[in-house]
């Protein structure tokens, strides 16, 4: 693992909208952008000491989900340093103190799956399941994954909100390279994933579905083109449709270059020629998968202005079997300024694939009511996409990963 160059205060600008929706008050991140000069270092205006602050105060105020993703906010964006990683523990170690309080059912549980190198690998879940749900099956299972730098603790309140609004279990994991995650990011990952995947079908008995955002889009999008989930949606994923120059991922903004590079398991920023090769390895397209012929229900969907994700990564799939693409106007990455009425669409499309009924197929169309007047017909989102590609559209400069 290795730091890099990136201006904290710069960072927690463009991260406000998200850290905020994960559950930090506003107060508290303007707070840290205006104590923090430092990103990697242990003074007392450095990133990790200035969150650690905060964290402390909200456990001794009680507030332990808080304290939770204060430390969560502490170890970003990756556990490139000892006090990052001990940050990362405490995150866990505070979560866990908080479970009695979720507004949910909780359990933790370890899964030991194939690692995609001949060997296994230990994946933390985290369960989360309506307290009022009746003994036995539940009526599905989503499986629930962020991307390079939001881990599943980060991502709680997404993980209550979806057990509660839809019924399904929901069970939350680390991507590889990240979190909890002991492999790293590699284009054959969803061996890990897909194993998960298995094993919650035969406990269960019931089907399962995947929701990722940001780069667990491209494991949802991927093992939907498989076949091996019943369902999928995929919210700001990479799938490598679009053709990527050299310089792509060093001209990401706000440390990207950095983040994935640490996902990727390396030493040291990678130059613009070994960038490309290593993500063009992730290449739905190259991988053949975008005609296969068992291919499970997928939807697509990003911003149109996404600043890390070419948007034709995600128009590009509308060809492939069984996928609806969706492009939010206005938006950016992983479409946050439009993300409840978004959720609340893709719940109602996951429950009419996973659980079908009429009821679920009336419920899907009025889930989607909302968000209707934000959805760029496809043949306006295909040509946006392909003038952003060309480098003749502008995109955005606010958005999470």
């Amino acid at each position: 693992m290795f730091t890099f160059d990136v201006d904290p205060k710069a960072l927690l600008r463009e991260r406000t909208r998200q850290l905020v929706s994960l559950g930090i008050p506003a107060s508290t991140v303007a707070d840290a952008e205006h104590r923090i000069d430092d990103m990697w270092g242990t003074g007392p205006t450095s990133w990790v000491p200035v969150w650690t602050q905060h964290a402390e105060r909200a456990a001794r105020q009680g507030h332990l989900l808080l304290a939770s993703l204060c430390w969560g906010a502490a170890r970003f964006p990756v556990s490139a340093t000892p006090e990052r990683r001990a940050a990362h523990e405490q995150q866990l170690d505070w979560y866990l103190k908080a479970t009695e309080r979720f507004p949910v059912r909780f359990q933790r549980k370890i899964v030991e799956v194939p690692d995609g190198r001949h060997g296994t690998t230990a994946v933390p879940l985290h369960l989360f399941r309506r307290r009022q749900a009746a003994g036995g099956r539940p009526r599905g299972v989503l499986l629930l994954s962020g991307g390079v730098d939001t881990w599943k603790m980060d991502l709680h309140r997404l993980a209550v909100s979806s057990a509660l609004a839809t019924g399904l279990l929901v069970a939350a994991a680390d991507m590889p390279g990240t979190g909890e995650s002991a492999v790293p990011l590699t284009h054959d990952a969803d061996a890990v994933l897909g194993g998960v995947v298995e094993q919650l079908r035969v406990q269960y008995r019931r089907p399962v579905g995947f929701l990722g955002l940001s780069f667990g889009g491209h494991w949802a999008a991927k093992l939907a083109l498989q076949g091996r989930v019943d369902a999928a949606v995929d919210i700001g994923g990479p799938t490598g449709v679009a053709v990527r120059g050299d310089d792509e991922l060093l001209a990401m903004p706000h440390g990207m270059p950095g983040i994935v590079g640490n996902a990727l398991g390396l030493d040291r920023q990678p130059d613009g020629r070994q960038a490309a090769e290593l993500l063009a390895r992730f290449s739905l397209r190259d991988q053949d998968l975008l005609r296969s012929a068992g291919a499970a229900p997928l939807l697509a969907v990003n911003g149109a202005d996404d600043q890390y994700v070419p948007l034709l990564d995600t128009t590009g799939l509308a060809h492939a079997p069984n996928t609806t693409v969706w492009v939010i106007r206005n938006a950016t990455h992983c479409a946050p300024e439009r993300f409840l009425p978004l959720m609340a669409a893709a719940w109602g499309w996951l429950l009419a694939r996973l659980t079908p009924s009429h009821r679920t197929h009336l419920s899907e169309k009025a889930a989607r009511l909302p968000l209707r007047p934000f959805l760029m017909p496809p043949a306006e989102a295909a040509a946006r996409a392909l003038r952003v590609h060309d480098g003749t559209a502008p995109v955005g400069e606010a958005g999470r990963s």
